[in-house]
This record gives structure tokens, C-alpha cells and sequence, in this order.
């Protein structure tokens, strides 16, 4: 009888632990009540169409429209808005866009200005005149009508070719290119108290064509040339043409010379903050100026020396890329050379590589 109850107890005592063990599984295995699966998405752009964006960092007067962003190459679409006279953002200088990647953009442009229509950014000229007709009537019963008139953009001289001309002739200026020309604008060579008024002036909202009859006792240095629009307002591209010696005689010559350089200038750096480490192979550099033409090369000039080939180059803006080595972080001064090397503009202390 001792062993049979001995035999039960064992038996009882298997069956308690495979119940205890099956439960500790089953307690394992299920997941906790309020658990629910993890779900990873993958961060979406954060500018979308129309956003004015810029580098807080940069102190040049214009922003990035983004037109697009491009999911299949994870890029957006942008185009440069520059200010008005008054100094708000207002224009396109062309229809131009770039697909940059949205690293980039996102890590560069951090400040977001507002919101607009993308088709709202005029491209090129945008120069209306608005007339309001006010009519008052006074005491004697008569109508009065005043006309007052909203001003638009004042106009803004990039080039003008050719850029010299001899005393005793007639210059024929094929293109004198620029924004915001207006119907009867005016056009002037000025040097001190000196004018040279054009004629046969020809005009469409980025070009004039014209003629200067050069006077054979002119000065014979550089001139300024003014073009004034019909509004009153106007612009100043100085020393932009030059007066060279003509022929004393009155034997028409024909003579070959080379073409004296145009005068070349920085006015000023787009994006002059460069940032570094995101893996690019070659970072933008974007400048605008006048007769850049002439450019054929560009250099940074700092903590190092970095040079590039121009890639694209008209008369108010070039580009070029550079190779950012390491540990060039620093104040650079932006050049622009011929192709002999010889530098034709510098713009000092403008761009930051970071």
C-alpha cells in the first residue's frame, strides 16, 4: 500500500510541473494588451510649391522659390526671386530652374519666408503703370478729374554691346540688355557735365537698340550710360562705354584691332554660405555682375586656394562648381579670371565655406 501512494505522489507531482511550465510559455509568447506594432515612415519634404525660402546665414537680398518637389529623385525643383527696388522680393531674372537634392536645399534654406502661388513670381520684366481717375466736384459745380499714377519697377542695366565707340562716328548699340524697360525710354552717355543723348532708340521690356553719335572733341575716357524710363525712374551703369581716338582724316579706313576687355564686375554672391560633409562631389557657385561673358574661369581665394571651370556664363551671371577639399572651412574671396588666367573682377570676403 506504501508504494502504490508513493507511485501517486510522483505522478502528481509531473503532471503539477508540465501545467506550470505550459503556462509560463503561453505567458511569454503573448504580447502585452495595449502593444501595438511599430510603424517607420520615412520623413517627407518639408518645402513644398511656392514656398519662398533662404539662408538665414547669407546676407544677399535674394530668396529660392521652390517650384516643385520631385519624389522619384528626391529633389526640388527651384528658381532664384530677386528683390525689387525697394528691396521686397519681387522677380525672375528668366524662366531658369534647377533640380537640387532636397538634402541640400533642407539643410541650407532654413528660414521660410511665406507662401505664394509660384505662377504669382513674374519672370523678367514686370513693369506696370496703373492710372486711378479720382473725379471731385467743386463749389461752383464744375468737375475736376486728377489722375494719379502708381510707379512700377525702375529699370536695370546688365550689358551693353558693343562698349566703345570713336569720336566722329556713329555707334550703333546692338544690345543694351537689362529688366523693367519701358516704351520712350530715354538713353544717355554721360561723363560729368557731358551728354551724349541716342537716337533711333528702339525698346522692348529687356532690350534696347540704339545709336550714339559721338562728338570728335568727347572725352576719351569711360562714360556712364543712363537709361531713363518714361515714369522717371532710371539707372546708372557706370563706366560702361568707353570713347577711344577716332581718324583725323575723312578717307573711311577700315582697321582690325582686338577688342578691348569689358569692364567686369561682382555685384554680388547667390548662397555665400557653403556647406560641406553631405557627401556632394562638387558644390555651386552662383554670382551675379556684369560682362561676365569674359569669364572663363573662377577661384576662391582664402584659408586655401579652390578654382573651377565656369559652366555656364551670360552677361549678368555665371557658375561654376568647385571640388571642396577638407578642412577649408573659412572667409573666401570670390574671382572670376579670363582664359589667360588674368582675374577680371573679385568680390573679397563674400563667401563662407562651412
Amino acid at each position: 500500500m506504501e508504494k502504490i501512494s508513493w507511485r501517486a505522489l510522483a505522478f502528481a507531482g509531473l503532471v503539477l510541473f508540465a501545467a506550470l511550465v505550459a503556462g509560463c510559455s503561453d505567458e511569454a509568447a503573448a504580447p502585452p494588451a495595449d502593444a501595438a506594432p511599430a510603424v517607420t515612415t520615412a520623413a517627407g519634404p518639408l518645402y513644398g510649391a511656392g514656398d519662398l525660402v533662404k539662408n538665414p546665414q547669407s546676407t544677399a537680398g535674394t530668396a529660392v522659390l521652390i517650384i516643385r518637389y520631385d519624389a522619384g529623385s528626391d529633389k526640388y525643383e527651384r528658381a532664384y526671386v530677386y528683390p525689387n527696388s525697394d528691396g521686397s522680393l519681387g522677380y525672375r531674372l528668366d524662366s531658369k530652374t534647377d533640380l537640387i537634392e532636397r538634402s541640400m536645399i533642407e539643410r541650407t534654406y532654413t528660414e521660410k519666408i511665406r507662401t505664394v502661388a509660384v505662377a504669382s513670381i513674374p519672370v523678367g520684366s514686370t513693369t506696370t503703370v496703373t492710372t486711378t481717375v479720382i473725379t471731385t466736384t467743386t463749389t461752383k459745380g464744375s468737375t475736376v478729374t486728377t489722375a494719379t499714377t502708381t510707379k512700377g519697377y525702375a529699370p536695370k542695366i546688365s550689358g551693353v554691346e558693343p562698349d566703345k565707340g570713336k569720336t566722329g562716328e556713329t555707334v550703333s548699340i546692338t544690345e543694351l540688355t537689362g529688366l523693367n524697360f519701358l516704351s520712350g525710354a530715354n538713353v544717355t552717355l554721360k561723363k560729368g557735365s557731358s551728354q551724349i543723348h541716342a537716337t533711333d532708340v528702339v525698346v522692348t521690356p529687356t532690350l534696347i537698340t540704339c545709336k550714339f553719335t559721338i562728338p570728335a572733341d568727347a572725352s576719351l575716357e569711360m562714360w556712364d550710360l543712363i537709361v531713363k524710363n518714361s515714369d522717371g525712374q532710371y539707372d546708372t551703369f557706370q563706366n560702361a562705354f568707353r570713347v577711344q581716338q577716332g581718324t583725323a582724316t575723312t578717307t573711311t579706313t577700315t582697321t582690325t584691332s582686338s577688342a578691348a576687355t569689358s569692364l567686369v564686375t561682382i555685384t554680388s554672391i547667390l548662397d555665400s554660405v557653403l556647406t560641406t560633409g553631405n557627401g556632394e562631389a562638387y558644390k555651386e557657385v552662383s554670382i551675379l555682375g556684369t560682362n561676365l561673358t569674359a569669364a572663363k574661369g573662377m577661384k576662391l581665394s582664402g584659408p586655401m586656394t579652390i578654382t573651377a571651370n565656369i559652366i555656364s556664363a551670360e552677361t549678368y551671371k555665371a557658375k561654376g562648381y568647385f571640388n571642396i577639399p577638407a578642412a577649408s572651412a573659412g572667409v573666401y574671396t570670390v574671382s572670376v579670371m579670363d582664359s589667360s588666367g588674368t582675374v577680371l573682377a573679385t568680390s573679397s570676403g563674400t563667401l563662407t565655406i562651412q
